[in-house]
């Protein structure tokens, strides 16, 4: 009790705004990494979405490729006969 009574005000008002500094800083520094790995997963992410498009993209010729080489050795045939 005689110790909070020697604790005057701007003393703890001292102490409240290094505390607040302290928490400001540590919220400015969480932002900064967030926004930075935020960065980072979106190229990858791009670049991953950009691989399966393209993935696809080759997997649909393959199959409209195999089908109308299918189509043309079949009209062959039947010239021939």
């Amino acid at each position: 009790m005689a110790l909070a009574q020697h604790i005057n005000i701007q003393d703890a008002k001292k102490v409240n705004d290094y505390f607040l500094r302290k928490i400001l800083l540590l919220g400015t520094d969480l932002l900064k990494q967030l926004w930075w790995h935020t960065k980072a997963y979106t190229t990858v992410l791009g670049i991953m979405l950009l691989t399966f498009a393209s993935l696809g993209f080759l997997y649909i010729h393959y199959i409209f490729g195999k089908e109308i080489s299918r189509l043309i050795q079949h009209e062959t045939v039947v010239e021939q006969k």
